[in-house]
């Protein structure tokens, strides 16, 4: 140092620190981004994440995962919208979703993304769960992904009954009637179950409070807490390659995989807007208890249980309500454990296979006469 300048600036004719402002200009200002890195280090984790090796063969069908979060999100979002204008009691639950139906900008639009979103969602969860399936995904060391998956199917189908009485319209009072009546067959706890569900021995009041508290409240907290779970599996285990290994160099999630995503992801949402513009969800009359023959209907993908339970002798509805449904959701969960088979090859698993595939047919074969049906 010489002639008493300094690194920050220069002693002046008074003998005080003048500041240098040349010096002072070629600092940089900090940005935002730069702020957020050295905090949150979100830089490296999207990198990461881009520079994923994808196995040989991995193609469209790994695209639902990515498609099934953005719907989720869809649904959240405009399930808040929805929530500003709604009020769930009995007087005055019908007027609003009228409101939002008739009055509200946009409203019926909003609607109709949340009501046929849920349709896309179940249609992808259930593509998704059969493809995992198929391809043997659930075995060693993938099998919390798994349970938390089928976790996920049926909150999905527990999102659906509960927002379906929240218009309280006559088809959602009448099908939620029948549907909280089948918890009436529980052996030994039914009705005290049922009464539970409804808040005492009618749909009422208490019901709709209930339903809309476990639709915006329960099921999401769960949701979320379940599919942090199942997000942090994928990451842990990566996706699982095809059942007969491809040949071939592995290549990073971007650009290619990331592009598949984006397609599936952009055709799934111009559906579902051309559905809400085009088929906007109905709104029958006014729930009316009194009108006990009104013939409740549900949507399609309880159907099948529908036509089953039709099938069944009413003396034998307890098969139809819970001894079929229980084994199916017990299999599903215990799928990883039953399956011994040393390959996640199909042929190599002939028996999970052909089970699985019956049980698919009779869904689809149930379904569908239900959707036929007048």
């Amino acid at each position: 140092m010489a002639h008493g300048d300094v690194i920050s600036g220069k002693v002046g004719d008074s003998g005080e620190m003048a500041p240098d402002d040349s010096i002072r200009q070629k600092v940089p200002r900090p940005k935002l981004s730069d702020w957020l890195e050295l905090r949150l280090q979100w830089k490296g984790f999207i990198q990461k994440n881009l520079d994923e090796p994808m196995p040989p063969g991995v193609a469209w069908w790994q695209t639902l995962g990515n498609l099934l979060m953005t719907l989720l999100m869809l649904q959240f979002i405009t399930g808040a919208a929805l929530a500003l204008f709604y009020c769930p009691s009995p007087d005055h639950a019908y007027a609003s979703v009228k409101a939002i139906t008739d009055e509200v900008p946009f409203g019926v639009y909003v609607r109709g993304i949340h009501h046929w979103g849920a349709t896309l969602i179940v249609i992808a969860m259930m593509l998704h769960l059969l493809r995992v399936f198929f391809w043997g995904s659930y075995r060693k060391p993938r099998e919390i992904t798994w349970l938390s998956g089928v976790l996920i199917f049926n909150l999905m189908l527990g999102f659906s009954f509960t927002g379906y009485l929240l218009p309280w319209d006559q088809k959602a009072y009448w099908a939620t009637v029948v549907g909280t009546r089948i918890a009436s067959t529980v052996p030994w706890f039914g009705d005290t179950i049922m009464r539970l569900i409804r808040g005492g021995d009618n749909v009422g009041a208490l019901t709709l409070t209930r339903f809309f508290t476990i639709h915006v409240m329960v099921l999401p907290a769960a949701l979320i807490a379940i599919s942090g779970l199942h997000l942090y599996q994928v990451r842990a285990h990566h996706t699982a390659g095809p059942v007969v290994p491809r040949k071939g160099k592995s290549v990073p999630f971007w650009p290619v995989q990331l592009f598949r995503d984006a397609v599936v992801v952009l055709v799934a949402f111009a559906i579902l807007l051309a559905l809400a513009l085009l088929a906007k969800p109905e709104l029958s009359g006014v729930a009316d208890p009194s009108k006990a023959d009104f013939t409740p209907r549900p949507e399609w993908y309880f159907l099948g249980l529908f036509e089953l339970l039709k099938l069944i002798p009413p003396k034998l509805e307890v098969v139809g309500t819970c001894v079929v449904p229980g084994l199916l959701t017990a299999g599903m969960f215990l799928l990883p454990w039953l399956d011994r088979s040393p390959s996640r090859h199909p042929a190599k698993r002939q028996w999970v296979i052909d089970v699985g595939l019956l049980i698919v047919f009779g869904i689809g074969i149930l379904t569908l006469k239900g959707i036929l049906a007048d």
